[in-house]
């Protein structure tokens, strides 16, 4: 197992106490180890993510998975659709 550097700076961030709350609810909920390690990973993320020019693997996904999204909706209207016109299709048949 690697042995993680030492953290051995500090840096202070004040916040209101709302600002505070949100951050503690949001750490707690992505579980993460301590309110500081969500903090640093989310500051470290968005520094590595600017440097990349703002492309992030998230937005990939998000954009992907709002696509799918938008296709089963399609898919569901058109099922809807059907299961309204079949029984139609099948009474004119016997007609």
């Amino acid at each position: 197992m690697a042995v993680p550097k030492p953290r051995n700076r500090i840096f202070l961030i004040r916040f209101t106490q709302e600002e505070y709350e949100t951050l503690r609810k949001v750490s707690a909920d992505r579980g993460a180890r301590s309110l500081s390690d969500f903090a640093r990973s989310m500051l470290l993320a968005s520094i590595t993510k600017s440097e990349r020019g703002g492309a992030d693997p998230l937005d990939e996904i998000y954009r992907i998975l709002s696509g799918l999204h938008d296709s089963v909706g399609r898919i569901a209207n058109t099922i809807e659709q059907m299961s309204h016109t079949r029984p139609l299709l099948r009474e004119a048949k016997k007609a």
